[in-house]
């Protein structure tokens, strides 16, 4: 069975990203979506460029799959 994270991680291996740099652009977004503004993929894709990120790194099919996997893992802890 494939899992999100797996599919977002091949994803981004493609690109040349390794282990490390995807979780920290994972952390990057979430801490992007938790600073309580709206954020649009533009304004997104625009604040991980502020903070070094190439824009070829990330397309709207692997922001919305990590936003997807952020939401599991929301929900996943508001239920322990």
């Amino acid at each position: 069975m494939t899992t999100i994270i797996g599919i977002i991680s091949k994803k981004l291996k493609d690109r040349g990203l390794i282990p490390v740099e995807i979780n920290r652009l994972i952390k990057d977004v979430a801490n992007i979506m938790s600073s309580g503004k709206y954020s649009t993929p533009v304004c997104v894709k625009q604040d991980l460029e502020r903070l070094g990120w190439e824009s070829y790194v990330l397309d709207n099919n692997i922001l919305e799959l990590i936003y997807l996997f952020l939401s599991d893992q929301k929900m996943y802890r508001k239920e322990l």
